[in-house]
């Protein structure tokens, strides 16, 4: 049998470094961390080979005195901790003290600095955990670390590495997040000299936008402000058309550290999912301040997940400011009627036309009396899914069950404002066989539901008994609704009671709405126009889906080659 031995502290060095040290990307972000709490005013970083060869980071901070350059490359030293109590109150982006000698671990590190009123600066260097002695150095004001041969002397890390354009987007992406949440801070990233992001000290929020995502999207770009008690939140959303699959361009900032923590993940995904596209994700820049002693950023070791002490309040400002300010932004009512379509649910934005915030026409007349009924043409039904009819400037076409999703969604939202939805009994009540404990789930929480229009009640160990629901969804099936608030239970069991209402009013909403392939009556279909006439968020359905795509008679032109 082997002997139990002590490592190598080299050997412990490095393995502690893979818990900071994941990639180039991630000794960029430690050193412009590192900077920006030394009060940096302007950072340049440099890479060759997207970092794998070489990392170079030079800022204008407070510099660090020749007796702390051994400390700066040593395991758990700090300028940002001095006692126990501190940990419950960080306000700063780094505190552990473990990047650098994390960094110095895995490669070849030069680390030169000079304080501001030092005559001279000092230099130390360090190879793969090996620290040589302190060396004065020239050097101006601030500090400049470089990074070379990462992973050189662990081949096991190092195979795990990506392309080098691969590891530089990395990279990039980690400074566009600082810079984003830093207006303060002037930033200039370079790869293989190319200049990949240039920002300017001083910049506001839109010019940082701007600089991220381009100047098309952040033009367009809304913004968005609540102060909840101790939660302050700043916003910055796209239009649905930005809209991606993938969540890159999601950034939520916890007092100006970048964060993607699940459970806010998850309240942003709540908060935007009915203005856009199904499994797609806004462009969101999103700034909460919280005092530093109400949350816990001690809990990752890249500080990417925290733990809040009001988390409910927390997560529910977040669902609160991004629902209610996205329901008032300029795409989400009939306001703006001119947007394109480019198929399953996306925009093209190619299809806007350049004036795209004047609308050619009402997306239902009824809404604007001023709009003459000569301009709007009869509906055409097609596949009883779809209504197409002209209107000024171009053609419109409608998804029934999408319009009819959000007036349910909507009209039961008024009820409930109102004090409770109103209930239609039922003549004869609906049995459905559920297990025990389902039917213990259900019980717990009958008031929530009866304030929805649900009236259910135990009809044995094993069967709930539905004895009413919602007087206004008529095509609502019981069962099937019995499935769905099972399924919104087992998915929500730690969802506040005002989440848990509005999952349940979302799928009410689409359950009781007509379905693609039914047939509407002409009285039918002028009853839903006249209720959807009065809807102050039009767009979408409650899933994000478009309710109405507009064409322009220029796309219609572009379609059949006109011009």
């Amino acid at each position: 049998m082997s002997r139990i031995l002590p490592l190598a502290p080299v050997v412990v060095d490095q393995i502690a470094a893979g818990e900071v040290v994941e990639r180039p990307g991630s000794v960029v972000k430690e050193l412009v961390e590192n900077a920006l709490d030394a009060g940096a005013r302007r950072l340049e970083i440099r890479l060759e080979e997207g970092g794998i060869r070489r990392i170079e980071v030079r800022d204008d901070g407070a510099g660090i005195t020749a007796e702390d350059l051994p400390w700066a490359v040593a395991a758990h030293a700090t300028s940002k901790l001095a006692r126990p109590e501190d940990l419950e109150c960080i306000a700063t982006l780094g505190f552990r003290g473990e990047a650098l000698a994390s960094i110095a671990a895995v490669s070849r590190l030069l680390l030169v600095s000079r304080p501001r009123d030092a005559a001279q600066g000092a230099g130390i260097r360090v190879e793969f955990g090996r620290v040589s002695p302190v060396e004065a150095a020239a050097a101006a004001p601030g500090t400049r670390v470089v990074v070379e041969d990462l992973f050189a002397e662990l081949p096991a890390r190092r195979k795990f590495l990506k392309q080098p354009h691969t590891e530089a987007a990395h990279a990039a992406a980690w400074v566009e997040r600082l810079a984003l949440a830093h207006g303060d801070a002037g930033f200039r990233l370079e790869h293989a000299g190319k200049v990949l992001l240039a920002a300017e000290p001083g910049e506001d929020l839109v010019t940082r936008c701007a600089a991220v995502f381009g100047p098309a999207v952040a033009g367009r770009m809304i913004a968005l402000a609540r102060r909840d008690g101790p939660v302050i939140l700043d916003a910055r959303v796209g239009p649905p058309e930005a809209a991606r699959r993938d969540s890159g361009r999601v950034h939520v900032f916890l007092n100006g550290r970048w964060v993607r923590d699940p459970r806010i993940v998850r309240a942003v995904r709540e908060g935007v999912k009915e203005f856009v596209p199904v499994g797609h994700w806004p462009v969101l820049v999103l700034m909460i301040g919280l005092p530093p002693d109400r949350v816990d950023v001690n809990v990752h070791p890249q500080k990417t997940e925290v733990r809040l002490r009001d988390e409910r309040v927390v997560l529910g400002s977040i669902i609160s400011t991004l629902r209610s300010g996205l329901a008032r932004a300029p795409w989400a009512t009939r306001s703006v009627g001119a947007v394109g379509s480019a198929g399953a649910g996306q925009v093209a934005e190619r299809s806007i036309p350049a004036t795209w915030r004047e609308p050619p026409a009402p997306l239902l007349p009824l809404a604007r009396p001023s709009v003459s009924e000569a301009a709007v043409g009869p509906l055409i039904s097609v596949a009883r899914t779809f209504l197409a009819r002209e209107v000024e400037g171009g053609m419109e076409i409608l998804d029934q069950h999408a319009l009819h999703e959000r007036v349910n969604l909507e009209e039961l939202r008024r009820e409930v404002r109102g004090g409770r939805v109103v209930m239609q009994p039922l003549l004869v009540p609906v049995l459905v066989e559920v297990t025990r404990e389902e039917v213990d789930a259900l019980l717990a929480r009958r008031d929530a539901l009866a304030r929805l229009g649900v009236d259910l009640e135990a009809f044995g160990p094993t069967t709930v008994a539905i004895r009413g629901v919602p007087a206004r969804l008529e095509r609502l099936r019981p069962e099937r609704l019995v499935d769905d608030l099972l399924e919104i239970v087992r998915e929500e069991r730690e969802a506040s009671p005002e989440r848990l209402q509005e999952e349940i009013l979302f799928r009410m909403a689409c359950r009781g709405a007509v379905m693609a392939g039914d047939r509407l009556e002409a009285d039918a279909l002028q009853g839903l126009l006249r209720r959807g006439a009065e809807l102050p968020q039009d767009r979408t359905c409650a899933h994000g889906r478009p309710v109405r795509v507009f064409l322009s008679v220029a796309d219609l032109e572009k379609a059949f080659h006109r011009r």
